[in-house]
């Protein structure tokens, strides 16, 4: 089915050049270019879009105000922003409703990648209730305690930057979040990064004070939620820090480990959607899987026709952070379906799962049918090494590298 792409600016020599510029797309795309929020909405309300992409400034109807709209009417629908210089308080105001923020000028062939991008996330997640729960979310819950303990520091006179990223980088949301931040234009020029200790770096503790403090730019779990999902952050913490430990067994340079640290922190954020937007009916997920003795992907297959693996990197990807993060979260359970060509964070997520059942297991077999994945890439020998790296970091207590 032809993708309808939906540009909207409030200058015609802007959409004209937009026009041209993509005009090889044409047999791919279905482009609509709308002057203005007003025709915008009045472009949707004809037929739908799979990606909105505005301008920030324009009269009437900025586009903060207009991807609003969107975001409440139109929720399956990827909504970007390609703007130029705009004041703080507007871009900030922005990170909510918008996915992914480019700046202008920006490079036709960046331009054409990130809608290639954006696009084929869209078949990733096959659930269209999913897709439309995932693309509404603003932010991912973050452990209450960790929340009030940013706060704390953020209220300072003088908070340390190393302070702040320490927190960040122990919660899955928090991460989510800032990464989206710095891997999109919303503060100045687009960074590719997969460390939030640097992503809250370039930030910038004055922007992050006044994006949290008053625009509540994290989400705060319940305290049922909280006591529901502990193990979850805790299982994250741990498995990011084995991905690391593997990753440097591996030989993989710091970015590199530091991807997979990221990736394995994140891996199951898609459970944390599911239980926070799904309630009861991920909770009826979870104890079917307990009293059927399947795994909880079965179970959530058979409940949504998708797993928690799909629906954290769908959202990941929207928000547009790397591609080695999203593959990692993607294809943490089955990482031959990504077909790696070389050792990868994605290959150290899955080895630090499985080796965190291993060390785990009260038999020595458990697991063994999860050697296959590692049988088929030639990486079985190195398990006993794998297990190792992980054992020390367990001895060590340092479940947060």
């Amino acid at each position: 089915m032809t993708k309808r792409i939906l540009f909207v600016d409030d200058e015609p020599m802007v959409l004209s050049g937009l026009e041209r510029s993509l005009r090889a797309m044409r047999r791919e795309w279905e482009m609509q270019f709308v002057l203005g929020g007003p025709e915008a909405l009045q472009a949707m309300a004809h037929a739908p879009f799979d990606v909105v992409i505005s301008d920030m400034r324009m009269p009437g109807m900025n586009g903060a105000q207009l991807l609003e709209i969107v975001k409440k009417h139109f929720s399956q629908t990827v909504r970007m922003v390609l703007s130029g210089q705009s004041d703080r308080d507007t871009v900030f105001r922005s990170t909510k409703p918008t996915h992914q923020y480019l700046s202008k000028p920006c490079d036709v062939e960046e331009l054409k990648q990130k809608l290639i991008r954006a696009l084929a996330l869209r078949d990733l997640l096959h659930n269209p209730r999913l897709k439309q729960i995932v693309s509404q979310i603003e932010a991912v819950p973050s452990l209450p305690s960790l929340c009030e303990s940013l706060t704390e520091i953020l209220l300072r006179s003088d908070p340390p930057v190393s302070e702040v990223a320490e927190i960040v980088s122990r919660d899955m949301g928090m991460t989510a979040k800032v990464l989206q931040l710095v891997n999109s234009a919303f503060l100045g020029v687009a960074s590719s990064q997969c460390d939030p200790r640097r992503a809250v770096a370039i930030i910038g503790v004055d922007n992050l004070k006044a994006l949290v403090l008053s625009l509540d730019l994290f989400a705060e779990a319940s305290a049922e939620l909280t006591g529901q999902l502990q193990d979850l952050w805790d299982h994250s913490c741990t498995i990011a820090a084995y991905a690391r430990a593997i990753a440097l067994a591996e030989g993989l340079e710091e970015n590199g480990a530091q991807a997979a640290f990221t990736a394995g922190l994140l891996h199951d954020i898609g459970c944390l959607v599911l239980a926070s937007s799904c309630g009861e009916e991920y909770a009826a997920v979870l104890r079917a899987a307990d009293t059927q003795r399947i795994s909880v992907v079965e179970s959530e297959f058979a409940a949504f026709h998708s797993t928690h693996a799909q629906v954290g990197a769908y959202l990941l990807g929207l928000w547009g952070l790397p591609d080695p993060i999203v593959e990692a979260v993607a294809w943490h359970h089955e990482p031959a379906q990504a077909h790696p060509e070389s050792f990868s964070p994605l290959l150290a997520v899955h080895g630090a799962d499985l080796c965190y059942h291993r060390l785990r297991a009260a038999s020595p077999a458990a697991g063994a049918i999860e050697l296959q994945p590692l049988e088929s890439f030639g990486l079985q020998d190195r398990l006993p090494l794998w297990e190792k790296a992980c054992r020390q970091v367990t001895e060590m207590g340092d479940s947060h590298v």
